[in-house]
């Protein structure tokens, strides 16, 4: 893996499960770490000495709010910010039917929305200050294959994709990248949880997952560093799929997931 040492890197939900590893995971490559969440200052300060980060800059937001992303740029504006990984994020769970308005718009605006305007202002950024800078978005492999009960997360992923997309095509001439990482289900949060405790998603996502396991937050972590790294260079628009093969189900035409 190559080295991360001086670049300077914006990673939004750091203390969630997935985070806390990127977060390991390019100190450890020698980046420095811009740390955001929504986490009080002090909880989030022992989380990181606890888990051996010394060094992370901390900053709490709500993405969603204006305010909080305008207060986050301005603490920022001094620091030599040259890449983004936006990795915030919130599921609901449930039919369509049985998820409320509410729930629909919280998981798109969280999902979607913010992350767009927090691109604006990182290119806004990199463009005044002549940076080739690069935006990683956390996807899922959910974005192009449906799964029951997450239909909102799911569109809200598909529409990262289409972001990506257009930020790569509209800046490329500037020397600014994105890219995706698309997850398959991972060792955290609800996934977790209902592997250990439900057997009848265990079965179902056990069917669906061809290696047989679900992925641990640290192999994500390897992805987003590598699309970080220079062996990346020369990729923009792209996602790079790491789901255990997730996406190829079923694998039995017979077979009912």
């Amino acid at each position: 893996m190559t080295e991360l040492t001086g670049k300077t890197v914006l990673v939004t939900g750091a203390i969630g499960g997935i985070g806390k590893s990127v977060v390991a995971k390019l100190e450890t490559l020698g980046a420095q770490i811009l740390a955001v969440d929504m986490v009080p200052e002090e909880e989030a300060k022992t989380i990181f000495r606890e888990a051996g980060l010394s060094k992370i800059n901390y900053f709490r937001a709500d993405l969603t709010s204006s305010q909080d992303l305008a207060r986050l740029f301005t603490w920022a504006s001094e620091i030599p910010l040259d890449s983004l990984v936006a990795l915030a994020g919130i599921v609901v769970s449930g039919d369509l039917v049985n998820q409320t308005d509410e729930d629909i718009g919280r998981v798109i605006q969280t999902n979607l929305t913010s992350q767009l305007s927090l691109s604006k202002l990182c290119i806004q950024k990199w463009l005044s200050e002549g940076v080739a800078g690069q935006i990683i978005f956390v996807s899922s492999w959910v974005d192009h294959v449906p799964w029951p009960g997450i239909t909102p997360y799911a569109a809200s992923k598909a529409g990262l994709v289409a972001a990506c997309r257009g930020i790569a095509r509209e800046y490329a001439t500037k020397g600014i990248r994105a890219n995706l990482i698309a997850p398959g289900i991972v060792d955290v949060g609800m996934a977790a949880k209902q592997w250990r405790e439900e057997p009848s998603y265990r079965a179902r996502a056990g069917r669906a997952i061809p290696l047989g396991r679900l992925q641990k937050p640290e192999e994500v972590a390897l992805g987003i560093a590598f699309l970080l790294s220079d062996s990346a260079s020369y990729m923009t628009g792209s996602t790079l799929l790491m789901d255990g093969g997730a996406s190829l189900y079923p694998l039995d035409p017979e077979e009912k997931i």
